[in-house]
């Protein structure tokens, strides 16, 4: 005769074996990339000390330029 006690330990056995074998088919789903706006750009270039220029088409790249490095070595 099972005590409560084992019953419980079966049944939590059970459960955890059939979430193993429910479990052989997950996909792991990995945050999408988020990039910086260009309000982004221009704030982060505007808040750092002594900006010599106001955001222009060759910070934009630049910007999108580490982006893109940074997306390289995420992926």
């Amino acid at each position: 005769m099972n005590t409560e006690e084992d019953e419980f330990r079966r049944i939590e056995r059970e459960a955890l074996r059939r979430a193993a074998e429910a479990d052989d088919d997950t996909q792991v789903y990995a945050k999408p990339w988020v990039g910086l706006t260009i309000e982004e750009i221009g704030d982060i270039f505007n808040n750092t000390p002594n900006p010599t220029e106001k955001v222009g088409p060759f910070v934009i790249r630049f910007a999108r330029a580490i982006e893109a490095k940074l997306k390289e070595k995420n992926t």
